[in-house]
This record gives structure tokens, sequence and C-alpha cells, in this order.
């Protein structure tokens, strides 16, 4: 990995788990190991759009040089969503910033690439994923049936626990199969790669 830029990012998430998945996505796609992490964690959406204003200007104090808002769409419509998001941050004191909504969940990312989990969860066989990953229903709980019976019922998944070894085994290229992924990976290339 680069070691030669050491910057800092702000993330503000729904939960600890994002937070840690995203910090080992941004690292890979950056190819430093260097980058670090400032947080703000909603414990669920609702603090997320009255907070995010002021946990960005905590997050500027605290020299992060962009921001990570994540927020999954779960059952909500995207564009409006995001108008409420982008209302909450405005005027963003971070810039450059993005505002990250996976369909419906992170997880969906995951399911684009079996074989990150296959490999994360050390199952027999590469699990089935039928239809697209972002049109799948509850892709935690989806990826949670997935493993109990790609394990024959010996492993459990625990997003809390499991999404930090998925998101270090996820081929990037598979998961750009969802819309949501693209941006994330494409702000994190401009804004976040050594340009020595």
């Amino acid at each position: 990995m680069n070691k030669a830029k050491n910057i800092r990012v702000g993330i503000i998430a729904e939960d600890e788990s994002d937070v840690d998945a995203a910090r080992v996505m941004i690292r890979r796609i950056a190819e430093n190991d260097r980058i670090d992490i400032k947080k703000f964690v909603g414990k669920g959406c609702g603090k997320i759009k009255r907070k995010c204003n002021a946990w960005a200007s905590i997050l500027k104090a605290k020299g992060c040089a962009c921001l990570i808002l994540i927020h999954d769409l779960d059952r909500n419509d995207l564009t409006e969503l995001k108008k409420r998001i982008e209302v909450s941050v405005s005027p963003c004191p971070i810039n450059p910033y993005l505002i990250c909504i996976p369909i419906e969940e992170m997880e969906a990312w995951w399911l684009a690439d079996p074989v990150a989990i296959k490999t994360a969860l050390k199952l027999d066989k590469i699990p089935t994923v039928k239809g697209h990953p972002q049109n799948i229903s509850s892709p935690k709980e989806h990826i949670g049936i997935l493993v109990k019976r790609f394990s024959k019922n010996k492993k459990l998944y625990l997003n809390t626990e499991h999404n930090v070894t998925i998101a270090a085994a996820l081929n990037f290229t598979k998961a750009m199969r969802c819309d949501s992924f693209v941006p994330f990976f494409r702000f994190v290339k401009d804004n976040m790669c050594s340009r020595n």
C-alpha cells in the first residue's frame, strides 16, 4: 500500500459497521493505509438528517479534508432522500463531500460479489445470488439466509463482525454492478489517491 499521503476523511453513517467497512474500502481503493478516518454514527437514520451539518462542522474542525455521508435507501425514494440530506448538510463545511446512498443497504454491494462472502465467512461453496443485488429486498437478511444455507447451518452472518472482512475481500469491479457503489469508488479515487 502507498504510504505517501496521509489525509483525514470524515464519515457520517448509520452504524459502526458501515464506518468500519467504508474505512477498509477507502484504504483499499486509495491504496493508502495511512488515511485517517474520523466519524459520527447516527445509530439509525433519523439523527443523520437532523445533525449532519453540525457533525460535518466538528469533523472539519478535526481536520477532515473530505466527507462521505452514508445513508441506506431502505424503502425510501432515492431522489427525495438525497434532497433531504442535501438540505440538512447545506451549506456543507467540508468540500468535497459525497452523499452515498446504498440501495437498499451497503450489504447489496456484498451480494454483487458472492466470492467475497464465501472468502470472508470461509464457506465451502460460493453462494448463489439470484437477480440484481440492488433489487434484493433486505440485503442484510438475505446474506444471513445465504450464509446459513451455504454453511449447512454451521455459520451465522453478523454484519457487525463480517462486513469488514467482506469489504476486505470485495472485488470492486463486481461491486460496480451496483449503481450506488460507483460514486463511492469514484469519490475515493478522485479525492484520496496520491497524485505523485
